[in-house]
């Protein structure tokens, strides 16, 4: 029967992998459900506008003109 040694820098090693896949993991479900939610949202639409539809419908009593 072998045991293996794991010194500090080996501890350190599996420590940050263990926490760099946590963090990756994390992120990974956020942008997943962004996706999904964007697909619903109504923001989407508004977001869609551009600068000159936006000035088309902006209202004279506003607008310097």
């Amino acid at each position: 029967m072998t045991i293996g040694y794991l010194d500090p820098g080996s501890g350190s090693l599996i420590a940050s992998a263990v926490v760099g896949g946590a963090a990756a993991a994390g992120v990974a479900m956020r942008q997943a459900r962004h996706r999904l939610t964007s697909r619903f949202s109504r923001k989407r639409a508004e977001a869609d506008v551009t600068p000159s539809d936006a000035e088309l419908e902006a209202d004279p009593k506003t607008t310097d003109a």
